[in-house]
């Protein structure tokens, strides 16, 4: 274990052109030790295609895959309950890199605190 926690960078990649993403949403993801992002079971994540550019060699990607998105669930709980499951395993996840000291950017279309998944790590 590392003696330094990471930092978590909830990264806004703004309208969807990647010449658009700010200098420092650019450096962070460049700098990241881990890229994470979110994509529908079908696994294209738009947040990743935008932030392509700035991705580096040797980088953990993790990719984060909703249980559902506009179908039913099975789950028990519904959609609320697979939603909740889903948010608990994937701050898990990011939180085992956080507590190795590596600095992880998860990945947010447009502004990571107005109706993004960054919200809810």
């Amino acid at each position: 274990m590392s003696e330094r926690t990471g930092t978590l960078w909830g990264v806004g990649l703004g309208p969807g052109d990647p010449e658009l993403v700010t200098v420092k949403a650019a450096r962070v993801i460049g700098t990241a030790d881990v890229v994470a992002y979110h994509s529908a079971r079908h696994g294209h994540s738009i947040a990743r295609s935008i932030a392509e550019p700035y991705l580096r060699n040797g980088q953990i990607e993790e990719h984060l895959v909703y249980p559902v998105t506009t179908e039913t669930s099975d789950h028990p709980g519904g959609y609320p309950g697979a939603m909740e499951d889903f948010y608990v395993e994937s701050a898990e996840r990011i939180a085992a890199h956080l507590t190795a000291g590596r600095d992880v950017a998860l990945l947010a279309e447009g502004d990571p605190l107005f109706y993004s998944s960054y919200m809810h790590m």
